[in-house]
């Protein structure tokens, strides 16, 4: 059986390398190599946060930066995966835990709301895969890939005519939307993997898949809960 994916962060051949093992993915494998990652990006997260007098700009910028690499390294090599996962998650972590922190302090309880609310998005979506309501194929991944694409390049422009007003605030929603999808094409790989009979290391890949869809997640959230606090006010 050979395994694909509808997901373009995984390279075909990263997936195939792992097939056919006599320790197989499970489901409640990439579970707990999941919530390990949160754990040490949260535990990362406290760091920077308790010790933000330490932090330069530079330091934050690196931190991205190596985050970005261990994602694209994590993610096409199975043997090196469990690595760049936890070197993911503690980058992420100390940016996470800045950007929150700004977020706080102009918008309080904004913390707590966007985290909850980024737990019910994952428990709804997985209800909504687990019901089969959307086919998730290649043709799925393609519309959301060209959504990507179009999200960057809207991204690129409104750093020379910054969006504003009632559009703004649609790009938000309609960002925010494409992240929560893309859990589905996270969910279909598990699913291909573990029916797969795919070897247990390709669960780090899994899990820093579903990571980074997460991350995406909260931060998004957390942007559009600011504009409707700034709407109330």
């Amino acid at each position: 059986m050979r395994l694909r994916s509808s997901n373009p962060i995984y390279r075909s051949r990263t997936l195939q390398e792992a097939t056919f093992s006599e320790r197989p993915v499970t489901y409640s494998g990439v579970a707990i190599r999941t919530i390990l990652l949160i754990a040490v990006a949260a535990a990362s997260a406290m760091y920077a946060i308790f010790q933000l007098d330490s932090f330069s700009p530079g330091l934050l910028i690196g931190a991205i930066i190596v985050g970005f690499i261990s994602v694209i390294a994590g993610t096409r090599n199975v043997r090196l995966a469990p690595f760049f996962g936890i070197l993911y998650a503690v980058c992420e972590g100390l940016v996470l835990g800045i950007v929150s922190l700004l977020y706080a302090s102009f918008y309080e309880g904004i913390v707590p709301t966007a985290l909850t609310t980024t737990v019910i998005v994952l428990l709804v979506m997985m209800l909504l895969y687990s019901l089969n309501i959307i086919k998730v194929n290649q043709r799925f991944a393609s519309i959301l890939v060209v959504a990507m694409i179009t999200v960057i390049l809207m991204g690129l422009i409104s750093l020379f005519v910054p969006f504003s007003g009632p559009f703004y605030f649609l790009v938000s929603i309609l960002t925010t939307l494409l992240a929560c999808f893309y859990l589905f094409l996270d969910f279909e790989n598990i699913k291909n993997a573990v029916e797969a009979g795919a070897d247990s290391r390709l669960g780090w890949v899994l899990a820093l898949g579903l990571m980074v869809s997460l991350v995406w997640i909260y931060l998004e959230i957390l942007r559009l809960l600011a504009i409707f606090a700034n709407r109330r006010n």
